[in-house]
């Protein structure tokens, strides 16, 4: 099972008031609109478990747009039919569609205009609440899911093949940071094989403990295309069971330019199964400066 990353080019909200108690993501599970009236089975469930974690994290809930649909489910298709995990699509090959995301969508009449981008994440392996799953438990293809505001959502599955695509605005979007696993959240994972996400974010390593990550959003574009908001992280800090120092590893897009607008700190080793973390992290972009926190606890234990 592995998920590869789109290579997130950008082109040219509000919250759900929902109470971050100590919950795990499941326990705060809601959708109130699906977005149009016959997304498929499989849609609809991408986008349910979508959004207990946007209701986890306090942010607007995803909708399925019906062209952004048919498009995802296209490519879905696409790499069923040729037993392949890819964003690109060849056009010598059935089924081809457009070469990238943004291709697709246009063809199947989506309006590509100023003020918006698109992302794209693609894996193998899962069912659609899985793929959901997996992409969150990663770093890279966590980045689409924890920004702050979206307009419009595609999904789709065939077989193993899951694909799901995300329009967000750009630039003008919001000015927030979003920190994950978020502030008493309960049963988060203890690990995460850093081999199974493409590229891989922990080249030197294989399973590290569970990601925690800041995503920032801004007003407007102040840095290049691999840091449009200049983000960088100040400081990064993980206390454990007993208040020790937990050893991570930490990056910024000044050092790993497929972050764009994600700062990400990975614990060396695998967290403790039924223990209590606290993780601060702090960073500067968009002209601020922010410290956020996190107090979490891993699934397992007695």
């Amino acid at each position: 099972m592995r998920h590869y990353l789109s290579p997130l080019v950008l082109f040219f909200a509000a919250g759900c008031d929902i109470p971050k108690e100590t919950a795990g993501v499941d326990e705060l599970c809601g959708t109130d609109s699906y977005g149009y009236s016959s997304p498929s089975d499989e849609a609809k469930r991408g986008l349910e478990q979508t959004n207990c974690y946007r209701n986890l994290m306090g942010l607007s809930r995803g909708v399925l747009h019906r062209q952004l649909d048919s498009a995802t489910q296209q490519h879905a298709e696409y790499m069923a039919t040729h037993n392949t995990m890819t964003h690109a699509q060849d056009p010598s090959k059935s089924g081809f569609k457009g070469e990238w995301v943004w291709d697709r969508i246009k063809a199947a009449g989506y309006a590509l205009e100023y003020g918006a981008a698109w992302m794209e994440v693609v894996s193998m392996g899962y069912d659609p609440a899985g793929a959901v799953d997996g992409w969150m438990g990663t770093v890279y293809h966590r980045i689409p899911f924890t920004q702050a505001a979206w307009t419009e959502l595609g999904f789709g599955q065939d077989g193993l093949y899951t694909a799901m695509t995300f329009v967000t605005p750009y630039p003008d979007g919001v000015h927030q940071a979003v920190i994950f696993p978020v502030d008493g959240q309960a049963d988060v994972p203890v690990d995460f094989d850093s081999d199974s996400e493409y590229p891989d974010p922990a080249p030197d390593h294989g399973t590290v403990g569970y990601p925690i990550t800041v995503t920032v959003s801004g007003v407007e574009i102040v840095g290049p295309e691999n840091n449009p908001y200049q983000l960088e992280l100040v400081d990064a800090v993980l206390w454990g069971p007993g208040g020790d120092e937990v050893e991570v590893m930490t990056a910024d897009p000044g050092v790993d330019e497929y972050l764009y607008q994600m700062a990400s700190m990975l614990p060396i080793e695998p967290l403790e199964p039924g223990a209590e973390y606290e993780a601060e992290m702090t960073v500067r972009w968009d002209g601020d400066e922010e410290t956020l926190t996190a107090f979490f606890t891993t699934a397992g234990g007695l």
